[in-house]
């Protein structure tokens, strides 16, 4: 459909509600077809709410959380699809069955990061994330190789991308630099680097970096992460081992908006036996 201009079908099914399953549900509307259906099997969308509200509501496309497809009908061609509500451990509940006819089933059920060229380099990547490893810098455990954008970690807007963007290049520009000038030499300031492990707990599913290393560290890092689930009403609170250093208020959180806070050298000049870093929810 995007290259050679071909509509794929004229009645469509979506199973997933990320950003690409709703954009694509727009986009099929658009291009002709008639989709029935948006199919989630977790209790919430995983995209962001402009979406939902741009590419499904706007075009009256109804959207079924905690549902998803059980099974599919037709040999030659796809002729409908069986969805059905699931219960707390993602197993469909009997009785919720229902009919959709359809000749195309679209499914956007998860991205990972593009780790292919990580994997053959042989860094580490994040069991959550299923991207690299980072420090402050966006440096891997690969010395000299940095990550940023889809590889590192899926991303909801290309701003974050671009900034990461910016920041990987600034470092591996001055890390080819002092690798120059010192003729492959660590710097003093490397020799000495103590790291920092960022912790993601209550609520919080992972953090971007993932540690600091407070020697050449930037006035500020800002740190990014994703919620475990939609939580309402609760703080994002900021530890320095049991040291509250910041909480902001957040109305809403949902795992389809990258949320961040910014970390600075200063704070952390403050409490210099700092050993761990904690970004959590919290209620009160």
């Amino acid at each position: 459909m995007n290259i050679e201009g071909y509509l794929v079908g004229r009645e469509a099914v979506i199973l997933g509600s990320g950003d690409i399953g709703l954009i694509m549900a727009r986009r099929m509307t658009l291009e002709g077809a008639k989709v029935k259906v948006v199919a989630e099997i977790m209790p919430y969308s995983g995209g962001l709410k402009r979406n939902i509200v741009q590419c499904l509501d706007d075009y009256g496309i109804p959207l079924k959380l905690s549902h998803t497809v059980v099974d599919i009908h037709g040999k030659d061609r796809l002729t409908g699809v069986t969805i059905a509500e699931v219960d707390e451990n993602k197993n469909p509940i009997p009785g919720t069955e229902e009919y959709y006819s359809c000749d195309t089933l679209l499914l956007s059920v998860g991205l990972i990061p593009e780790n292919e060229l990580s994997k053959g380099a042989g860094i580490s990547l994040n069991r959550v994330t299923s991207g690299p490893n980072v420090n402050d810098r966006l440096e891997t455990d690969a010395e000299g190789i940095y990550a940023c954008g889809n590889v590192l970690h899926v991303h909801d807007l290309v701003d974050f991308v671009s900034q990461e963007a910016a920041l990987a290049g600034e470092n591996a520009a001055e890390y080819v630099k002092r690798k120059t000038a010192r003729m492959e030499e660590k710097s003093a300031a490397e020799d000495g680097a103590r790291k920092i492990p960022l912790i993601a707990a209550d609520g919080v599913r992972y953090t971007v970096p993932q540690f600091l290393e407070t020697d050449g560290m930037r006035d500020s890092v800002t740190v990014r992460f994703r919620v475990a689930d939609v939580y309402k009403d609760r703080y994002i609170s900021v530890y320095y081992d049991d040291q509250l250093i910041s909480r902001k208020k957040k109305k809403v959180l949902a795992p389809g908006e990258m949320e961040q806070v910014v970390l600075t050298k200063k704070s952390l000049a403050e409490y210099p036996l700092t050993e761990r870093i904690t970004i959590r929810t919290e209620v009160e």
